[in-house]
């Protein structure tokens, strides 16, 4: 039996994200290590990605590209095979042999995961919300939960997801004036469980918003038999592309060198899918993809405004493609005419007895009036509201310990994960998933979010094993 001090490691969000890290980190620790995921889900590893309930929410890259192992990129595909629960679902295989399940079935796997460490009590999850991180005279964090329990922790890790999205001005003050249960309908977090209860099959609904939430929420009024017309908003009127309807493989190199301006970048790009035709577009944007990071890197600060106030947008379309079975729910429904996709803007809504008065103004300056009995928003997550999002975030911000990155995408982190205060870091915190974006660039994909998770294990442990030969040191 090891005589040395565990180390423990809190990690604060147990969505994807947290759940991966604890699963990395409990692998083959060299140090005595015990890890407490506070998570006020009931089960780690779901998160708001894959809690959803709705069987039409779907994950919107193959199964066989979405693992928590990178070592083994099958391994997702392999257990739905292994459990049956690929037979379970007809819709979810396609044509050309790939599946794509729903995501809530992806969060089961992730669970089933890290069931075997729970067990052994190498893993614990805490069903709570953390509402203060501070740090001990120790030396230590002290982490006080929302029911008012106290924790100690050696290092903690900062693992919650992107806030929500904030509505529309001209709908914030309209939210707090609604009743959920009476007509006209708002609704401003699509994700909640049956946050479309109230909508009647026959209500004329405006979707804000054209990415990938809307097509989900396209599906599920879809699936609840809604028969009346749909119009889905945004500034350009986007909706997220396909995938290749052949098999790609990621091409090209926009590294050798890498672009110091966003227009080279673009520019770049543009030229490798022009003088390949023959290849789809989807390859190349892979590989982009795959060398984000170092793309993102080369950029300066102005450089990264610019490409995130210009070519963002259309990277978010391109980068997050529609599943297939969701693509087709969202085609039907345009073909039908029941569902249009417009570039336009929300400026006026007034509540006009059981629905709302609406004023939109079209990206060419029509402007055009009409009623509609539900509002649904379903854009993008506040950046510019982390600090404010959680109590504990809010915690930390106050004590010095955490800062918004100058891109506005994430906190700002080191490359190795430490949350950074200005040029300071703090060796004990650290800054897990999407919220590291900022530095990264590209860190809202599972693929990158999980090989971040391996990164971020190996560190803490290389950190854990050198604080345990410290101890050892200064006690003999």
């Amino acid at each position: 039996m090891s005589t040395q001090p565990t180390k423990i490691i809190a990690i604060i969000g147990g969505g994807f994200s947290g759940a991966a890290l604890a699963w990395h980190l409990l692998q083959k620790p060299h140090a005595p290590l015990k890890v407490l995921v506070f998570e006020p889900r009931p089960t780690l590893g779901s998160g708001v990605a894959y809690s959803a309930t709705d069987p039409n929410h779907r994950i919107n890259v193959p199964a066989s590209r979405m693992s928590i192992d990178t070592a083994h990129p099958l391994d997702f595909l392999e257990w739905l095979e292994k459990t049956g629960k690929s037979q379970h679902d007809p819709d979810a295989r396609q044509p050309d042999g790939h599946l794509y399940p729903a995501r809530k079935v992806f969060g089961q796997y992730v669970a089933a995961r890290l069931a075997p460490l729970l067990e052994a009590q190498h893993l614990r999850h805490i069903p709570s919300v953390v509402t203060a991180a501070r740090k001990t005279p120790k030396g230590k964090w002290g982490l006080t939960t929302q029911a008012g329990d106290i924790f100690e922790a050696d290092i903690v890790v900062i693992a919650t997801s992107h806030p929500s999205p904030r509505p529309p001005t001209e709908l914030a003050a309209l939210e707090r004036t609604l009743s959920a249960a009476t007509h006209p309908v708002l609704v401003t977090d699509p994700w909640k469980p049956d946050a479309f209860r109230t909508i009647k099959p026959a209500d004329r609904v405006l979707i804000i918003g054209t990415g990938l939430s809307m097509a989900d929420t396209v599906a599920t009024l879809i699936a609840r038999k809604h028969k009346a017309p749909l119009l889905a908003i945004s500034r350009r009127g986007q909706r997220s592309k396909s995938h290749s309807r052949t098999p790609t493989t990621a091409i090209g190199d926009f590294l050798s060198p890498p672009a110091s301006l966003t227009k080279t970048l673009l520019q770049k790009v543009r030229a490798a899918i022009a003088a390949h035709p023959d290849i789809p577009w989807q390859a190349f944007l892979d590989r982009v993809r795959e060398q984000a990071p170092e793309i993102w890197s080369a950029l300066n600060h102005t450089e990264r405004q610019r490409l995130i106030r210009h070519l963002r947008p259309f990277w978010d379309t391109h980068r997050f493609r529609i599943s297939p079975p969701t693509e087709n729910f969202v085609d039907a429904a345009i073909n039908s005419g029941q569902l249009r996709i417009q570039a336009a803007r929300l400026i006026k809504v007034e509540i006009k007895g059981k629905h709302f008065s609406i004023t939109l103004q079209h990206r060419n300056g029509h402007v055009e009036h009409l009623k509609v009995e539900a509002i649904i928003t379903t854009t993008g997550p506040a950046h510019n509201s982390i600090l404010n999002s959680q109590p504990v975030l809010k915690s930390l911000a106050a004590d010095g310990h955490i800062e918004m990155d100058s891109s506005g995408l994430g906190l700002h982190v080191t490359t190795d994960g430490h949350a950074q205060v200005g040029p300071n870091k703090d060796s004990s915190l650290f800054i897990a998933g999407p919220l590291a974006r900022g530095r990264f660039g590209e860190l809202m994909g599972l693929p990158e979010v999980t090989a971040y998770a391996e990164k971020l294990a190996r560190t803490i442990s290389t950190q854990a094993d050198r604080s345990v030969l410290e101890d050892a040191a200064s006690l003999s």
